[in-house]
């Protein structure tokens, strides 16, 4: 924690060089204003109730705290709770104290204005999407049919704390007058001060009434702090942008899985390449080694009367709980989907369990880990699908099934797959294999085994002679964000998650994953720093210094940490942050990095007030 505070009090010292303006008003969504008369809603408008998502703290209000807004089109907005706006007014008339009972106004431009003669963009939004934050925003309006147009913007915190911020170039257009402040209406009674001056109220209302063209708030963001009786003023935006995470450079590493097939258009070549032979899919760390077995079939162990038969039924598939949990590359699996044209996949999950016409570009773009004896089979037309545990292995049998043919005819075969639940190895054995090819579409064979999602296609197989062939999972590169944006005020701060996804386990099948995530006061732009030199190739170093160190040990690859950022942090003040995850040296896919240690992108995280 100490590190933490010392991080925060040191990056004070930082503060960046900025010449964006105040006002965001991107986001949000339109407000539905109603005519209060016989005006466009765009020139005398009023919202139904808003839900501000939190109770908002008000002094001198009717009541202490108020859950709603009402929006008019004339810059100032209503607080109730949940009922219409007592005390509204038209036409741009201000009356901040109001009467007894009055609902509180909160004017960030109170003046009669309209859209109709307002700017291309011209809209009256609101957007609650930062938790404790309601912004309301009136973009390119004008004074009642003057030239010229102007935004302003509104927000309220969860913390009674209002904000009011102005495009550039405002000019108080005639005869008009513009009011900003806030006011427990109520009948309080206060007077306009000027605001430039930076007051201290100690009611719930502080407001200024401009009268002449000059509007000194333009092109920047008044502040008031709420102090639970009254507010204080606070300049906190001249042209501050605004607050971000953004996130540069990359990780390590991304590495394309792989799969492995013979594929035979034709049934009767199929037949005379599988049958009476055996594929045997081992897992080796991340990944798995295929080994042919030339008559293994022999091997095969004939389902007992004490099978059960399921019914994945044709161009279908069933879900199959194992009697055990089963170690894969990718953890523990309690479950497999069978699909009745012999593709047993590991998880609730198929791939390509209803496809009747095997093809390789199907095949390479499967979802999940699975093994593959794919052929149009139909057990509706005869034999059936059995399982049954033999000792530690878990057996999946297609008894006799029948190739799908068109018209009708005899023609079984019998495939085994034999999963072994103490070390996640796949046989599967052909014992016998249809040749028949008259089967309409159904008469090709696609044989062989893929890692979890899109891999790539290195083409048909000769299994018998290409084998032994190694396969790794594929691996995501390791990612950092952070959120929320890192807001501070002179009366509150954020704080900010930094979440690490893809973390790989500290060594295969460990079931942990180990890291560190890194807050540093400077960064190495990208692409970094290659770590080439310690033995993790293809990492990159993307911060300066290890300020600040916290811990990420857990069971999920996704490990997050907090960092808290107070309140009164200065405009400009950035951090970087980056993570790096421990592993077995030379654990990962093809052996890579002998040092144990891969990185994530690097994050910037730029201070500001909204």
């Amino acid at each position: 924690m100490h590190k933490q505070i010392s991080l925060v009090a040191a990056a004070a010292f930082f503060a960046a060089s900025v010449s964006a303006q105040c006002l965001v008003t991107a986001g949000g969504s339109p407000v539905t204003l109603t005519p209060t008369g016989f005006l466009a809603a765009d020139d005398e408008g009023l919202s139904a109730p808003l839900p501000l998502g939190f109770n908002f703290p008000m002094a001198g209000g009717a009541s202490a705290t108020f859950s709603h807004v009402v929006v008019e089109s004339n810059g100032v907005a209503y607080l109730t709770n949940g009922g219409a706006a007592v005390g509204t007014t038209t036409f741009g008339v201000v009356d901040m104290p109001g009467l007894a009972g009055d609902s509180p106004r909160i004017a960030a431009f109170w003046s009669d204005l309209e859209g109709l003669n307002g700017g291309a963009n011209y809209a009256v939004t609101t957007d609650a999407s930062v938790p404790g934050v309601f912004t309301i925003n009136w973009i390119e309006v004008n004074q009642y049919f003057q030239p010229g147009t102007l935004s302003a913007q509104a927000k309220l915190f969860a913390n009674g704390d209002v904000s009011f911020s102005y495009s550039p170039g405002i000019v108080l257009q005639g005869f008009f007058s513009a009011t900003v402040g806030v006011s427990a209406g109520n009948g309080l009674l206060d007077v306009s001060t000027d605001l430039s001056a930076l007051p201290t109220s100690a009611i719930g209302s502080l407001f200024e009434d401009f009268t002449t063209s000059a509007f000194d708030l333009q092109g920047g963001t008044m502040f008031f702090a709420f102090s639970g009786t009254g507010y204080t003023a606070v300049s906190t935006c001249t042209g501050a942008p605004l607050a971000y995470n953004l996130q540069y450079g990359k990780g390590c590493y991304d590495v394309l899985g792989a799969g492995v097939y013979e594929f035979h258009a034709d049934a009767a070549i199929a037949s005379a390449a599988l049958q009476g032979n055996a594929l045997q899919v081992i897992p080796t760390g991340y990944g798995y080694t295929g080994l042919w077995l030339a008559g293994g079939a022999t091997a095969y162990l004939a389902p007992t009367g004490a099978a059960t038969i399921i019914n994945p039924g044709d161009d279908g598939s069933e879900i199959v709980t194992l009697p055990s949990l089963m170690p894969s590359p990718k953890g523990l699996v309690g479950q497999v989907t069978v699909s009745g044209n012999a593709i047993v996949t590991l998880g609730g999950v198929g791939n390509n369990e209803f496809d009747f016409t095997p093809t390789g570009g199907e095949f390479v773009t499967g979802d999940a880990t699975a093994f593959y004896a794919w052929h149009d089979y139909n057990e509706s037309e005869g034999g059936d699908v059995k399982t049954e545990q033999v000792g530690n292995l878990f057996c999946i049998t297609f008894e006799n099934v029948e190739n799908y043919s068109f018209p009708l005819a005899a023609n079984p075969s019998t495939v085994q797959f034999q999963l072994d639940l103490s070390t996640g190895a796949c046989t599967m054995l052909w014992v016998t294999v249809d040749s028949d090819t008259t089967s309409g579409f159904g008469s090709a064979h696609l044989v062989g085994w893929k890692t979890s999602g899109v891999v790539t296609d290195n083409g048909s197989q000769v299994l018998a002679t290409a084998l032994p062939i190694a396969t790794g999972e594929n691996l995501v590169a390791m990612s950092l964000s952070a959120s929320p944006n890192p807001i501070s005020t002179p009366t509150i701060g954020t704080t900010v998650t930094y979440q690490t996804d893809n973390m790989p386990e500290f060594a295969p099948g460990a079931g942990i994953y180990v890291g560190i995530n890194i807050l540093s006061l400077s960064s190495i732009p990208a692409p970094g720093v290659d770590l080439f030199f310690i033995g993790a190739p293809g990492c990159s170093a993307l911060i300066g210094s290890l300020d600040v160190i916290l811990n990420m040990v857990g069971v999920t690859p996704t490990q997050s940490v907090l960092f808290p950022i107070p309140a009164g942090v200065p405009i400009g003040t950035t951090i970087w942050s980056q993570s790096a995850s421990l592993i077995a040296p030379n654990s990962l896919p093809n052996g890579q990095n002998a040092f144990g240690l891969t990185t994530s992108n690097g994050v910037e995280t730029f201070i500001s007030v909204n």
